[in-house]
């Protein structure tokens, strides 16, 4: 895809959060992710020089270590729709969300037509089929659409964006009623908060753990012991044939550049080491389900970020913790008696109370990107994006290397 590049405003020293929320498709595959940047610098009163700021902190953003090779979409800057726009990581596509009332524009077929040019995406926001709308449709991938403000008419406005060949996103799907409107409606996807999606899904499908997520879960009772025994996880494993199999794949992957082939799991376990392996077996809880490479992956940066912020390491059990009860859809109570860990984490995980509760709930607000609930819960907001981006791309490797 070619590009271009705009002339970069002086280097500043404004901070600034970054948050990305994913783009699902109704099979709960991660299509994308919606990738934003908010400044934290009250100072900076001018808008435009405001404006430049905030697109040099777009164009300087590691894409590859937000989205991997998933689509990136943007809210598209000034900058951006005059086509000066940032190369996506290898394999990915991307996406510019038009501002809203971008189709009321004069030149907007003019600038929808130079950016499709340079091979980008567009996402038109707020449709809801007008007039000025429909014209935009040929020039156009998506639109977003509001369910709770089309009511009655989200159907047909469905159906006039599939009649146009354009696939339809739902924004804000906060609760089960909501979630079911737009999968009867037709939506191919819907954008939100991971956080959210859990809590609509785990209110229509309330589950129970499978076989195999039980072993799971007792596997990661002694992995998250203070003195962990290696012998008694590798006889869990050993119960389980495809935590056998994961287990071996991963210690003889050319990751570990090992001279000789590991045959049994003990010695497996023993190689890899606690964090890989509880890696492992969150991922193998959560394998059934569509996209477990992006939930895995959002799993290990929580609870990496709650470690980091926290300085103790029994925040990176409650990260992680915290996110797996979210992935199963299953109380918390359900998952702590399995795992069986101390107060301290339980009440954390349970309700983010008591000494580590603090640090899951900025990280949680973080992720739903709202930093009024970091500050609320004792945290600089930029200090948690800029600690939660390092361990994204840590998160990445591990949970890379753990899908094998």
């Amino acid at each position: 895809m070619t590009t271009s590049s705009v002339p970069a405003p002086p280097r500043t020293t404004t901070r600034a959060t970054v948050h990305r929320e994913p783009v699902v498709a109704v099979d709960d595959r991660v299509l994308g992710y919606t990738v934003t940047v908010t400044l934290d610098d009250p100072d900076l009163a001018d808008a435009r020089a405001r404006a430049e700021v905030l697109h040099e902190q777009y164009l300087t953003l590691d894409l590859p270590a937000l989205v991997a090779d998933r689509d990136v979409f943007l809210p598209a800057t000034s900058a951006m729709l005059d086509g000066f726009v940032p190369t996506p990581p290898g394999g990915s596509r991307l996406v510019l969300d038009l501002p809203f009332g971008f189709e009321r524009r004069e030149d907007a077929e003019r600038r929808a037509t130079a950016l499709r040019s340079l091979g980008v995406q567009l996402d038109l926001m707020g449709f809801s089929a007008t007039p000025s709308q429909m014209r935009l449709l040929p020039l156009v991938q998506y639109v977003t659409v509001d369910p709770v403000i089309l009511e009655q008419e989200l159907n047909e406005v469905v159906r006039t964006a599939h009649a146009a060949g354009v696939q339809v996103l739902a924004s804000g799907v906060t609760d089960v009623a909501v979630q079911a409107r737009c999968l009867v409606a037709g939506c191919d996807g819907l954008r939100g908060s991971a956080s959210d999606r859990a809590k609509a899904q785990a209110e229509a499908q309330p589950k129970v753990l499978r076989p195999g997520q039980l072993q799971c879960l007792a596997a990661l009772h002694l992995l998250h012991q203070a003195d962990v025994d290696l012998s008694e996880v590798a006889q869990v494993i050993d119960t389980d044939p495809i935590l056998t199999l994961r287990v071996l794949h991963l210690v003889n992957s050319g990751a570990f550049a090992l001279r000789n082939q590991i045959d049994t799991v003990h010695r497996a376990v023993i190689l890899l080491g606690v964090r890989e392996v509880t890696g492992l077996v969150a991922a193998l809880a959560i394998d059934s389900r569509a996209g477990a490479m992006d939930s895995l992956w959002q799993i290990l940066a929580r609870a990496l970020s709650c470690e980091a912020l926290s300085g103790d390491p029994a925040a990176y059990t409650v990260g992680m913790l915290s996110a797996l009860v979210e992935e199963l859809g299953v109380p918390a109570d359900v998952v702590l008696e399995k795992v069986g860990v101390s107060a301290v984490v339980a009440d954390a995980v349970r309700d983010q109370t008591g000494e580590l509760g603090p640090v899951l709930a900025a990280v949680v607000a973080h992720e739903d990107g709202d930093l009024g609930a970091v500050v609320q819960a004792g945290y600089r907001p930029c200090d948690v994006s800029d600690t939660y981006l390092r361990c994204l791309s840590d998160a990445l490797q591990t949970a890379k290397a753990v899908e094998g």
